[in-house]
Protein backbone atom coordinates (compact mmCIF):
# COMPACT_ATOMS: atom_id res chain seq x y z
CA UNK A 1 0.00 0.00 0.00
CA UNK A 2 2.75 2.48 0.91
CA UNK A 3 4.85 1.40 -2.06
CA UNK A 4 1.87 1.91 -4.37
CA UNK A 5 1.30 5.40 -2.98
CA UNK A 6 4.92 6.33 -3.53
CA UNK A 7 4.84 4.90 -7.06
CA UNK A 8 1.69 6.93 -7.81
CA UNK A 9 3.51 10.18 -7.11
CA UNK A 10 6.56 9.19 -9.19
CA UNK A 11 8.90 8.35 -6.34
CA UNK A 12 12.37 7.48 -7.62
CA UNK A 13 13.66 4.20 -6.22
CA UNK A 14 17.00 4.54 -7.94
CA UNK A 15 18.49 7.98 -7.41
CA UNK A 16 22.02 6.67 -7.94
CA UNK A 17 21.14 5.15 -11.32
CA UNK A 18 19.45 8.37 -12.44
CA UNK A 19 22.46 10.44 -11.35
CA UNK A 20 24.78 8.05 -13.21
CA UNK A 21 22.66 8.31 -16.38
CA UNK A 22 22.59 12.09 -16.13
CA UNK A 23 26.37 12.23 -15.73
CA UNK A 24 26.87 9.86 -18.68
CA UNK A 25 24.53 11.96 -20.84
CA UNK A 26 26.41 15.14 -19.87
CA UNK A 27 29.73 13.65 -20.99
CA UNK A 28 28.14 12.31 -24.16
CA UNK A 29 26.90 15.83 -24.96
CA UNK A 30 30.42 17.17 -24.34
CA UNK A 31 31.81 14.51 -26.67
CA UNK A 32 29.26 15.45 -29.34
CA UNK A 33 30.40 19.08 -29.10
CA UNK A 34 34.05 17.96 -29.30
CA UNK A 35 33.26 15.86 -32.37
CA UNK A 36 31.51 18.80 -34.06
CA UNK A 37 34.53 21.03 -33.40
CA UNK A 38 37.37 18.57 -34.18
CA UNK A 39 35.72 16.19 -36.66
CA UNK A 40 36.41 13.08 -34.57
CA UNK A 41 35.92 11.56 -31.12
CA UNK A 42 39.60 10.97 -30.41
CA UNK A 43 39.79 12.96 -27.20
CA UNK A 44 43.26 12.63 -25.66
CA UNK A 45 43.08 10.77 -22.35
CA UNK A 46 45.01 13.57 -20.68
CA UNK A 47 42.41 16.14 -21.73
CA UNK A 48 40.54 16.51 -18.47
CA UNK A 49 37.36 14.75 -17.45
CA UNK A 50 36.16 14.20 -21.01
CA UNK A 51 39.39 12.45 -21.99
CA UNK A 52 39.16 10.22 -18.92
CA UNK A 53 35.50 9.46 -19.67
CA UNK A 54 36.23 8.55 -23.31
CA UNK A 55 39.04 6.23 -22.22
CA UNK A 56 36.72 4.61 -19.67
CA UNK A 57 34.05 3.95 -22.32
CA UNK A 58 36.62 2.08 -24.40
CA UNK A 59 37.73 0.02 -21.40
CA UNK A 60 34.16 -0.80 -20.36
CA UNK A 61 33.29 -1.96 -23.87
CA UNK A 62 36.45 -4.05 -24.11
CA UNK A 63 35.51 -5.78 -20.83
CA UNK A 64 31.90 -6.23 -22.02
CA UNK A 65 30.57 -3.92 -19.33
CA UNK A 66 29.21 -1.07 -21.46
CA UNK A 67 25.53 -1.57 -22.20
CA UNK A 68 24.51 -1.86 -25.83
CA UNK A 69 22.37 1.30 -25.78
CA UNK A 70 25.44 3.34 -24.91
CA UNK A 71 27.57 1.54 -27.50
CA UNK A 72 24.93 2.29 -30.13
CA UNK A 73 24.68 5.92 -29.07
CA UNK A 74 28.45 6.37 -29.27
CA UNK A 75 28.52 4.66 -32.67
CA UNK A 76 26.00 7.18 -34.04
CA UNK A 77 28.56 9.98 -33.62
CA UNK A 78 31.47 8.01 -35.06
CA UNK A 79 33.13 7.04 -31.80
CA UNK A 80 36.59 5.49 -32.29
CA UNK A 81 36.77 2.31 -30.23
CA UNK A 82 40.45 1.73 -30.97
CA UNK A 83 42.59 4.82 -31.35
CA UNK A 84 45.66 2.66 -32.01
CA UNK A 85 43.95 0.86 -34.89
CA UNK A 86 42.92 4.23 -36.36
CA UNK A 87 46.50 5.49 -36.07
CA UNK A 88 47.84 2.35 -37.78
CA UNK A 89 45.31 2.71 -40.60
CA UNK A 90 46.26 6.34 -41.08
CA UNK A 91 49.97 5.41 -41.20
CA UNK A 92 49.25 2.69 -43.76
CA UNK A 93 47.29 5.09 -45.96
CA UNK A 94 50.16 7.61 -45.81
CA UNK A 95 52.67 4.96 -46.88
CA UNK A 96 50.34 3.79 -49.66
CA UNK A 97 50.17 7.31 -51.09
CA UNK A 98 53.98 7.52 -50.93
CA UNK A 99 54.21 4.20 -52.79
CA UNK A 100 51.84 5.35 -55.54
CA UNK A 101 53.92 8.53 -55.91
CA UNK A 102 57.09 6.44 -56.14
CA UNK A 103 55.46 4.18 -58.71
CA UNK A 104 54.37 7.16 -60.82
CA UNK A 105 57.92 8.48 -60.82
CA UNK A 106 59.84 5.18 -61.23
CA UNK A 107 57.26 2.96 -63.04
CA UNK A 108 57.64 0.20 -60.45
CA UNK A 109 57.18 -0.44 -56.74
CA UNK A 110 60.72 -1.63 -56.09
CA UNK A 111 61.53 0.92 -53.43
CA UNK A 112 65.08 0.59 -52.14
CA UNK A 113 65.10 -0.67 -48.57
CA UNK A 114 67.14 2.29 -47.36
CA UNK A 115 64.80 4.88 -48.88
CA UNK A 116 62.63 6.81 -46.44
CA UNK A 117 61.42 5.50 -43.12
Amino acid sequence: DRVDKLNEIGFSWSVKAEAEESKWQKRFNELTAYQAKHGDCKVPQKQGELGTWVHRQRLLRKKGELNQDRVDKLNTIGFSWSVQADANESKWEKRYVELTEYQAKHVDCNVPQKQGE
